[in-house]
C-alpha cells in the first residue's frame, strides 16, 4: 500500500510539474501554514473539509516539485531565535482534530516522504467524540505513537473550547473563545476575569491530560474555529504556549509566533490550491448598506423586533450586499446626539440589548458587519460633566460658548472623554462578533471650534503659544498648523478606540466617514479638521459621503471626487463612495433611476466600492428590484454556527 501511494505521488508530481503554474517566493522571515482536516478513503458528500486522498497527494506533490520545503514546529521555533534559517518557500503542514485518517493514511505517507507535520488534538473529544464529525477519531495510543515518531508535533486544540456557547440574551451561540458567555438564568454576561479564568482552567486540564497520556506538555496552541483575541493570546503566552495558530489567510511571520496565520485547505481543484498558495487574497468590491437599527426595534414587542430584523435580513440577502454598516446606538428622535445604545456597556443606558443578536443573524448569512458608532456626539449621564467637556466655539470677538453645531460633541482633548468612549468601544467589541467599525461623521471640528479649556491647554503645549480665533484668522500659517493639529488629534482619538476594539476583535477593520468637500477641495480641511490623505494612511476604509443632493451638486461633481480619489496611490482601493437614497431637505426618497445613474457615474469614473444610506425594508426603499442591479455582488456560502470541522 505504501509503495502504491509513493508511485501515485511521483506520477502526479510529474504531471503537475509539466503545468504552467508558477511558484511564489516568500520573504526570508515568512512561511506558509496549511490547515487540513479529514483525509478519508471515502469523503463524506458535501463536506468541504473532507479532502479526497488523491487530491491531498496531488497538492503535496505540487509543493514538492515547485520548490517548497516542508518544515517542523521545531524548525520554526529555532529560526525565530536565530539558531537556524528557514529554507525558501517553507511550508508547515497542520491537521486539526486528530481524525483516524491521519493515522491510517497521512502519517505513513508523510513519514515515508520524510515530511514533518503538526496534529492538533481536542482533549475532551478523544474519549467522548462529538456526534457530528466526518469520521472516527484517533485513540490516545495512536496519538502517542505519532507523537514519539520524531516527525509529528502534537498541538493543543484546547481541552473543551472547540464548541459554541450562548452569548446574547436572544440565545445566539458563538465560538467559546471568541465571545463572553451570557447566562440567561442570571441575565448576566461573563466578566473579563471570569472569561480569563475559563481559559486558564481549560489550558490546565489539557496540560494535565497531555502529561498523563503523552508525557509532554503542548507548546503549540491551535485556536478552535481560528477565533482568538489579544486577551486570549496573552493568557496563552502566560500559560507557557510558544506558538498560537489562527485561521487568517496569507503567509506567517517569524516575528510574531503568538499570532500565526494558517490557510484553510478545502475541497477543490489543483488550480484553486495553486492560487491559494501562490496568489495574494484579493478584496472583492464592497457593496454596503448602512442600516438604522432604530427602524427595526419595536419598544412594545421583542417578538415584533425579531420579525422586523428577519424582514431586514431577507431584504439584504436578496440585495446581495456583502457588507452592512449597522447602527449600534439609539437615536430615535434623530437629534444625532447619542444618549443610549443597543448593547451592554458601562457608560450609557441600554435602550435594548439587541445589537449582538442582529450582528449574529447577519454574519451567519455571509455578510460583514461593521458597527456604525458615534465618536464624540455622546451625551454622558452626568449633565454637568457634559457641559464641562463640550466642544466650544468662539466668535471673532473672542466670546466662547458651547457649539451649536448639529452634533453636540464632547471635546477630543479631554482624557475623561477618551476614557469613557474607549470603555464604550471595549464593551461593544467584547459582547458582539463585529467585523469592524464605521466611525460616525461626528468626528469633526470646524474653523471656529474647539476652544474648550482642555483644548486650549493642548494647543499651548503643542504649538508653543496660546490660541484664539482672532490669532488664527490673522495668521494663515498659524491657521494651517492649528487645523492640522486638530485633524491629527481626531485621528489619534479614533486610533485609541481602534486599540480598544482590537483587544477583543484583533482582525477588526476600521472605516471613517469623510465629508465629500474635503476630497473635492483640499482647502476644506479647515472647515472640518479632516484630511483625505491622512485618512487613507490611518484607516482600512474611507467612506466618502458622496451626497449630490445635500451638496447641491450634480453628477459631474461625483466624477470629480472619484477622479480626485484616484490621484492618491491607495485612493480607489481604500475608498467607499456612499450615496444618499433619501433627500432630507425635501423629505422624500430619491428616485431609483437617479440613484442608479449616480452609482454608474461613480463606477464609470473609476470607483470600485459602493454604499448607500438610508434603507427602509418596510417601504422597500430604495426599490430592491432596481437598486440591486448595481449593489448585488457575489455572496460566498456561509458555514453553520454549529459546524465542528474547523
Amino acid at each position: 500500500m505504501k509503495y502504491r501511494i509513493l508511485i501515485c505521488a511521483i506520477f502526479l508530481g510529474a504531471v503537475v510539474a509539466l503545468g504552467i503554474y508558477p511558484g511564489s517566493t516568500l520573504a526570508q522571515n515568512k512561511f506558509i501554514v496549511l490547515c487540513y482536516h479529514s483525509i478519508p478513503e471515502t469523503p463524506r458528500p458535501g463536506d468541504p473539509y473532507s479532502l479526497p486522498r488523491h487530491t491531498f497527494v496531488e497538492q503535496i506533490e505540487y509543493l514538492r516539485t515547485h520548490g517548497y520545503r516542508f518544515v517542523s514546529v521545531e524548525d520554526i521555533i529555532r529560526a525565530s531565535k536565530g539558531q537556524k534559517e528557514l529554507p525558501d518557500k517553507a511550508v508547515l503542514l497542520s491537521f486539526d482534530d486528530a481524525y483516524r485518517s491521519y493515522y491510517e493514511f497521512v502519517f505513513p505517507f508523510l513519514r515515508m516522504m520524510g515530511y514533518p507535520s503538526m496534529l492538533a488534538v481536542v482533549g475532551s473529544w478523544i474519549d467522548k467524540p462529538p456526534k457530528d464529525i466526518p469520521e472516527p477519531l484517533m485513540s490516545w495510543s495512536q496519538i502517542k505513537e505519532v507523537a514519539t515518531s520524531g516527525v509529528v508535533e502534537i498541538a493543543s486544540h484546547t481541552f473543551d473550547l472547540h464548541k459554541a456557547v450562548p452569548y446574547t440574551p436572544q440565545g445566539n451561540v458563538g465560538p467559546a473563545i471568541g465571545v463572553r458567555i451570557f447566562n440567561r438564568g442570571k441575565g448576566k454576561y461573563e466578566v473579563l476575569n471570569e472569561y480569563k479564568r475559563r481559559l486558564c482552567l481549560d489550558f490546565d486540564k489539557q496540560d494535565t491530560l497531555f502529561r498523563r497520556k503523552l508525557g509532554v506538555r503542548p507548546r503549540a496552541l491551535v485556536w478552535p474555529y481560528g477565533e482568538y483575541n489579544h486577551i486570549a493570546v496573552s493568557t496563552a503566552i502566560e500559560h507557557g504556549f510558544t506558538l498560537c495558530f489562527t485561521l487568517e489567510e496569507g503567509p506567517a511571520s517569524l516575528r510574531n509566533l503568538s499570532v500565526i496565520n494558517r490557510n484553510m485547505v478545502l475541497v477543490g481543484s489543483i488550480k484553486e490550491f495553486i492560487k491559494q498558495v501562490t496568489c495574494p487574497v484579493e478584496q472583492e468590491p464592497i457593496r454596503a448598506a448602512q442600516v438604522d437599527l432604530d427602524l427595526i426595534y419595536d419598544p412594545a414587542s421583542a417578538r415584533q423586533t425579531d420579525a422586523n430584523l428577519g424582514r431586514l435580513i431577507d431584504r439584504l440577502v436578496a440585495m446581495k450586499v456583502n457588507t452592512v454598516f449597522l447602527q449600534a446606538f439609539a437615536d430615535p428622535d434623530g437629534s444625532g446626539n447619542i444618549k443610549s445604545v443597543y448593547f451592554a456597556n458601562r457608560v450609557l443606558p441600554v435602550r435594548a440589548d439587541i445589537f449582538g443578536h442582529a450582528v449574529h443573524q447577519m454574519i451567519i448569512r455571509g455578510m460583514d458587519v461593521y458597527a456604525w458608532m458615534p465618536t464624540l456626539a455622546i451625551v454622558l449621564p452626568d449633565h454637568e460633566l457634559n457641559r464641562k467637556l463640550a466642544v466650544m466655539a468662539s466668535d471673532r470677538e473672542g466670546r466662547v460658548r458651547q457649539s451649536t453645531s448639529w452634533y453636540r460633541r464632547l471635546t477630543p482633548f479631554g482624557p475623561q472623554v477618551q476614557k469613557a468612549v474607549k470603555m464604550l468601544y471595549e464593551d461593544l467589541a467584547s459582547h458582539t462578533q463585529i467585523d469592524g467599525i464605521l466611525f460616525q461623521d461626528d468626528a469633526y471640528l470646524s474653523e471656529n471650534e474647539d476652544f474648550n479649556p482642555l483644548a486650549l491647554e493642548a494647543y499651548k503645549q503643542a504649538l508653543g503659544r496660546p490660541i484664539g480665533l482672532a490669532d488664527v484668522k490673522r495668521d494663515p500659517a498659524l491657521m494651517e498648523r492649528w487645523t492640522k493639529y486638530k485633524t491629527e488629534r481626531l485621528i489619534k482619538f479614533t486610533n485609541a478606540l481602534e486599540d480598544a476594539v482590537r483587544a477583543f476583535r484583533p482582525n477588526a477593520r476600521f472605516a471613517r466617514n469623510l465629508y465629500a468637500p474635503v476630497l473635492a477641495d483640499e482647502t476644506s480641511e479647515e472647515r472640518f479638521a479632516q484630511n483625505y490623505g491622512l485618512f487613507l494612511e490611518n484607516y482600512d476604509w474611507v467612506v466618502v459621503m458622496a451626497y449630490p443632493q445635500m451638496e447641491q451638486a450634480g453628477q459631474k461633481w461625483l466624477k470629480k471626487i472619484v477622479q480626485r480619489s484616484g490621484s492618491w496611490p491607495e485612493g480607489i482601493k481604500k475608498t467607499i463612495f456612499k450615496v444618499q437614497a433619501y433627500d432630507w431637505s425635501k423629505k422624500k426618497w430619491i428616485p431609483e433611476n437617479t440613484l442608479l445613474s449616480e452609482v454608474r457615474e461613480i463606477l464609470a469614473s473609476g470607483g470600485r466600492h459602493l454604499a448607500y444610506y438610508p434603507d427602509n425594508c418596510f417601504e422597500d426603499r430604495p426599490r430592491l428590484k432596481k437598486i440591486r442591479l448595481e449593489f448585488s455582488t457575489k455572496v460566498f456560502p456561509f458555514l453553520s454556527e454549529d459546524a465542528v470541522g474547523f
